[in-house]
């Protein structure tokens, strides 16, 4: 007994002793900004908010609203997309696009129905809409009507939004394919295999259509160019380097979707690099050590990017020279960024949404939807089905306001003076 309760006690001691030894980067790495409060100069204004359903829940998720002409176009991962009046947030129509739909009985009797776990969209274009799930299918429909047009299977699951370019559709998935459908019929033009390491982060880079081309970050931290006439592969450039030991450090995946400006094409990947290439050759012009897997930003010749540890940079387009950098919200699990009304605005996974002076760097604004913009019901039927607002996915600009989803499906639109 007595041997027991010294080894008991010389686990207590070193254990505690570790903790002692602990270094200042180590807690760094881990600390999460608290939200402090700032001295705010502009008001945010609450439009409207509507549910989109039952939302994304925990699951991991890039459905992000459109908005095309007067509408706004939302989804649930169970499988309800959603049609919204831009500017009063009046439903248009709805659509459940499962091949059985949840009906009134089902509800009554609390019938599960299963989910059609969407996942990657909402993409707009060719006055429709395309969504992926994570069954692997790619679903289309109308932006008029929320008719269903047309339903294909691809290999592998849908993550990210389709892309829409030259007369195409495209698609990237979780296995490592790359797909170009007709927008029109969902029939395959053809689809490729691209490098999947053992291990990658969960998530794939949203194709972008351009020049005769699809380009595509890929798991293993290149950026891929596949012809769009053909599909056949044109060049492969590295973003990412495997640079630690372990497996983490070797995740290099470049999940973010291919930014073009001009005739550069911009990219990044985790653990890895921000860089500029020649969309043409695919000759890198320069390089930066960032490490993210979200979208970049660009307005005026300026980069805008969340990385990894939830730091917003603004970087030069034309030198990749830093112009600036904010730290208050490390941690914090940021959305891609976007620009709105010389701000840059990025959402937390508190429901946090953010709103940074794209000049300077400081926040100048924050908005949360908090209980009292709820009716008293919805805030118990929240409180009670542990429903959270966080936010998953980057705000969407459309004239002057600014729409952002949260993880329990509400649809919200914000406005600055």
């Amino acid at each position: 007994m007595l041997k027991q309760a010294k080894i008991t006690a010389l686990s207590f001691a070193l254990l505690f002793g570790l903790s002692g030894c602990e270094t200042k980067e180590i807690k760094e790495e881990f600390r999460i900004a608290e939200i402090k409060p700032i001295n705010s100069t502009l008001d945010v204004e609450l439009v409207w908010r509507e549910s989109a359903g039952d939302g994304v829940d925990n699951y991991f998720s890039n459905l992000s609203p459109a908005a095309v002409g007067d509408l706004v176009f939302a989804a649930s991962r169970d499988g309800e997309v959603i049609a919204f009046n831009k500017d009063s947030g009046d439903e248009v129509w709805s659509t459940d696009v499962r091949d059985n739909p949840p009906t009134i009985w089902d509800t009554l009797t609390f019938t599960t129905v299963a989910p059609e776990k969407l996942s990657g969209g909402i993409t707009a274009a060719y006055k429709n809409l395309y969504i992926g799930t994570e069954n692997g299918d790619v679903i289309a429909l109308s932006q008029a009507t929320g008719e269903i047009l047309w339903r294909t299977e691809v290999k592998g699951e849908v993550i990210a939004p389709p892309a829409a370019g030259e007369g195409w559709i495209a698609v990237t998935t979780a296995a490592g394919f790359v797909a170009a459908l007709h927008p029109d019929t969902g029939e395959l033009r053809w689809q490729i295999a691209t490098d999947v390491p053992a291990l990658s982060l969960r998530g794939t880079s949203s194709p972008t259509i351009a020049g005769g081309g699809v380009l595509v970050g890929t798991a293993t931290g290149k950026l891929s160019v596949i012809i769009l006439e053909k599909g056949i592969p044109a060049w492969e450039q590295a973003i990412g380097v495997v640079q630690g030991s372990t497996e983490l450090e070797q995740l290099i995946d470049a999940d973010s979707k291919p930014l073009i400006n001009g005739s550069t094409v911009y990219t990044i990947a985790y653990n890895g690099n921000l860089a500029a290439l020649d969309m043409m050759s695919g000759r890198v012009l320069w390089k930066r050590e960032y490490s993210s897997y979200r979208n970049l930003a660009i307005d005026t010749g300026v980069i805008y990017l969340t990385d990894a540890k939830g730091n917003v940079i603004a970087v030069d387009a034309n030198s990749g020279i830093e112009k600036w950098t904010s730290s208050e919200l490390y941690n914090r699990r940021l959305t891609q960024p976007v620009v709105y009304k010389g701000n840059i605005v990025v959402g937390d996974y508190e429901g946090y949404f953010h709103f940074i002076n794209k000049e300077s760097g400081k926040i100048a604004a924050r908005y949360k939807f908090a209980d009292y913009d709820r009716s008293v019901f919805w805030w118990f039927v929240d409180w009670f089905s542990f429903e959270e607002d966080g936010a998953y996915t980057k705000p969407v600009v459309s004239g002057d306001k600014l729409f952002v989803q949260t993880r329990d499906g509400k649809v919200n639109a914000l406005r600055l003076p």
